[in-house]
């Protein structure tokens, strides 16, 4: 991703906003280029870029391809709806699947957008602790941002994203330098290999995300760390459940959404 982005500022550029811009272009290892007027497609293409990191006033940072029609931003998405279902006991399956309680540690192997560790995040509460690692340099980098400054007007879905801690990282890599029960609970949700949310806000995100499945190697690593289990997010009858069979599988009502539980024991 690094070779085809380049960082700008919106058209009016203050010093500070090139600064920012600059410091961000620095993070993602990309090349600063002044805005000068130009649209973002004359930009990218003068750039000889497949995407534009715009920086904008507000701690506003936004990715775009121009020529594909991609615009991606940090958003917590439903994670408030989601906490407000828990709260009036309609629940949530991943949280049941992962049977979050006060204290917990949660390893979130695929952070994306960072929904799911925010979910995680206020179930476990203030005693716990949930970290989540994402591999491309874009998304770790927004999702850091994004968790660190998004104006969530909710409080508790405000301190709950406040308090995960972000890293940008493999998760193969990771999983092998932590010790063994390290975290009570390791999840995956990695990209379907079809989707299933066809709506506008995720396009973009399966468009950056890393592909593939959760491997043998990254299952066996992950119940080491696990002291209690391993949860794996996957479409229903998936065909990874024929190669890595969990020991139970649960879903939501008539979801088309189901979650395979792996146990560390």
């Amino acid at each position: 991703m690094e070779g085809n982005l380049v960082v700008t500022t919106s058209r009016k550029a203050t010093p500070e906003l090139v600064a920012c811009a600059q410091q961000w272009a620095e993070r993602l290892q990309a090349a600063y280029v002044p805005r000068a007027g130009h649209s973002l497609r004359e930009l990218a293409s003068l750039a000889g870029a497949r995407g534009v990191l715009v920086v904008a006033e507000g701690d506003n940072v936004v990715y775009h391809e121009p020529t594909e029609g991609v615009e991606y931003f940090f958003h917590p998405n439903l994670a408030r709806l989601r906490i407000h279902n828990i709260k009036t006991g309609r629940g949530d399956p991943m949280v049941t699947a992962m049977q979050l309680g006060a204290g917990d540690r949660v390893l979130d192997c695929t952070l994306g957008r960072g929904t799911d560790a925010i979910i995680a995040s206020w179930a476990v509460g203030e005693s716990g602790r949930v970290v989540g690692v994402e591999v491309v340099p874009l998304l770790a980098q927004l999702t850091i941002h994004g968790l660190r400054t998004y104006p969530e007007p909710s409080a508790e879905v405000r301190a709950a994203m406040r308090r995960v801690c972000a890293l940008q990282a493999d998760h193969n890599d990771f999983l092998q330098r932590q010790a063994d029960n390290s975290f009570d609970i390791v999840y995956f949700d990695p990209i379907f290999d079809r989707p299933v949310d066809t709506a506008a806000t995720m396009r973009p995100l399966r468009h950056l995300a890393a592909p593939g499945a959760v491997t043998r190697q990254a299952l066996a690593q992950a119940l080491r760390v696990a002291a209690r289990r391993v949860v794996i997010k996957q479409r229903r009858d998936s065909p990874l459940w024929r190669q890595l069979p969990p020991d139970a599988v649960i879903a939501g009502h008539n979801s088309r959404i189901e979650y395979g539980l792996f146990n560390a024991d």
